[in-house]
This record gives C-alpha cells, structure tokens and sequence, in this order.
C-alpha cells in the first residue's frame, strides 16, 4: 500500500530465525506474526526498545507459529477501526470507532490477545469516534481506497493510528473479520450505528449475493 502513498509504519519481516537482527528501523519496533488474526502472538509484552529485544521476540513467534514475523517502528498515539460493506459504489464506509485504554500511563498501549480477550477490563469503544470531520472524512477516504486497491469484497474492518503528530498511519486489514456477537469489533461498529445483529449478518450476505447475481434475503 506504502506503493500508493498510503502512510503505513516503516517495517521488515524476518522469515526465519537469524543471528543479526540490525535493521534501519527506529526503536521502540512492534512485532508480530505476520498472518494471524484476533492478535494471536502479539502478547502483552510485544514491544522491543532494542535489537537484543527484538532478537527475543522474533524467535519468540517464529518457534510458536512457523511462518515470518513482522516487525514495525510502534506508532504512539491512538488507536481506530472502520468497518465497510458492499462492492462498487455501492460500497458503505462506517464512521470510525475509537479504541480507547483504560489504563492510563502504560509505556505502550497495544490491542493485544489479552487485551481483546478480556477488553470489558481494558478498553473503551466510542462509536463515531470523537474527531473532526476533516479527521473522519481523512480516515474513511483511506479505508475506502485500501478497500478498493486490494480489492476486498463484501465486507472488511480496517485499523489505523493515529500518530501524537497528527498523522494517520494504516496498521492492517482485516478482509474476513470477527463477527462474534457482543464481542467483536465489527458488529461493534454496525450496532453503534443503529443496526442489529441479524441485520448485520444479512447485510453482508446480500453484498455477496448481489456480487454473484442471486436473489437476496429479506
């Protein structure tokens, strides 16, 4: 996406265990697994303020998961979701939702495993986010366009943040997201804005059906 001047956090991947970990990344470094989902291997402690800390953690997730790490400079600031449904221009953008941490004062705040697990504990969700306008049309125009350049279908759940400099970074998409009701972010997001869980679910069927020519549901 950097390819279309999407903003994203400068990154490598590590493809297997190595003995030199020097990279022209600046600390403190993110990482990560590289395909996963819902956070798996981004645990409490994920953050590396140094090479030796990095070492650790690329080994770490190498032997637990068997596929390459990514590792990216850590974005400070705070953290954004924005949900899509639909195909073409009849493609529906979300207002984006704020994950907000309780927590105040952590060095890093991270929407780890544990966090998302047990996130009545840690965060806060406000559904539109509490931004401007320019700030919100910025964010929605990204999401739409990352949607369209990687062409996603149906629907999809994009994350951002948004840097203590005022910059929005994009951090991941997630083409296939979590649908678990009273749980994940998505329904989450459709349910702030009015829409029930069945309606949820129907409207992103009849995206597909519409997509393959076939009679949607009522």
């Amino acid at each position: 996406l950097s390819t279309y001047k999407i903003k994203t956090p400068r990154f490598r991947v590590f493809s297997s265990i190595c003995t030199s970990t020097r990279t022209n990344l600046k600390f403190p470094v993110i990482v990560k697994p590289n395909a996963e989902g819902s956070s798996k291997g981004i645990s409490d402690v994920a953050v590396a303020e140094n090479a030796e800390e990095l070492r650790f953690l690329i080994e770490k997730n190498i032997s637990a998961y068997g596929e390459p790490v990514l590792a990216e400079e850590f974005i400070q600031g705070r953290e954004f979701t924005v949900a899509i449904v639909g195909n073409g221009n009849e493609t529906v953008i979300f207002p984006p939702m704020e994950i907000k941490y309780k927590k105040r004062g952590q060095k890093y705040n991270i929407y780890s495993y544990s966090v998302k697990k047990n996130y009545k504990d840690y965060v806060d969700y406000t559904c539109p986010a509490e931004i401007d306008k320019t700030l919100e049309k910025k964010m929605k125009d990204m999401a739409g366009k990352i949607y369209r350049l990687l062409e996603c279908r149906d629907f999809s759940r994009i994350d951002f943040r948004l840097s203590e400099e005022g910059e929005v970074y994009f951090i991941e998409i997630n083409p296939l997201p979590g649908l678990a009701p009273g749980y994940s972010d998505y329904p989450m997001i459709t349910q702030f804005n009015g829409i029930g869980y069945t309606d949820t679910i129907k409207m992103i069927l009849n995206s597909a059906l519409k997509r393959y020519g076939i009679k949607e549901l009522n």
